[in-house]
């Protein structure tokens, strides 16, 4: 019998032996750099949630120029002369103050999984032009399938610059108009979220965000 073929099988076994303990290292240092299967998984989740997330602008709760109530103004004339002589003074006295309170509606569309809202940073334009910038909803917390309501005030003084010409009445006119065909305000969102383990979520871009009352399309299929 020739003594080489006997150790054929010898070393073989011993070179699947090396490749098996290779392998396992190698397997061993994937491991060492993913997470987890249960942090990934949870990640998962809480990622899955955050891009179910639903938010809503609701109608404007208060409006006043100048001290007058101007929520239910949609044209100049719906003001008295009084009121409109008052709102003249106080701009030619440089104090003519707008103050605008809001909700937006949040909802945890999740049915298991809670989600942290570090807060929502908001942007509110008129006219297609930049009025005011701001966050809400700091360190909210929405249950699975919970809806919270994260308030916006609007507190600025109004000067002739942001008027353009326009005498207060006129910019008064449909400013808290939010279901008119000519709408003049609209609201772009940003939320940023805060995961169970405190992982921060990159922040997206600026998004328009959609009125409670808004349509939705009927589906044809």
């Amino acid at each position: 019998m020739n003594f080489s073929s006997l150790l054929f099988p010898a070393r073989a076994l011993a070179l699947g032996v090396l490749l098996t303990a290779v392998y396992s290292c190698s397997v061993s240092e994937q491991v060492k750099d993913k997470p987890t299967g249960k942090a990934a998984s949870s990640e998962a989740l809480e990622n899955e949630a955050y891009n179910r997330m639903q938010y809503r602008l609701n109608f404007m709760d208060a409006a006043k120029l100048g001290g007058q109530d101007i929520l239910f103004v949609r044209q100049a004339s719906d003001l008295t002369a009084a009121q409109q002589a008052r709102m003249q003074s106080g701009l030619q006295g440089g104090r003519l103050p707008l103050h605008l309170l809001m909700r937006v509606y949040a909802r945890n569309a999740s049915s298991t999984t809670g989600i942290q809202l570090k807060q929502l940073d908001y942007k509110l334009l008129l006219d297609g032009k930049e009025l005011a910038t701001g966050s809400t909803g700091a360190n909210t917390v929405l249950e699975s399938s919970a809806i919270g309501t994260l308030p916006v005030m609007v507190d600025l003084n109004v000067t002739p610059a942001l008027l353009a010409g326009r005498t207060p009445a006129d910019f008064a006119a449909g400013l808290a108009d939010f279901t008119g065909p000519k709408r003049r305000m609209t609201m772009l969102i940003r939320p940023n979220y805060v995961g169970a383990s405190g992982r921060q979520v990159p922040v997206s871009d600026f998004e328009p965000i959609e009125l409670v009352t808004a349509k939705r399309s009927v589906s044809t299929k």
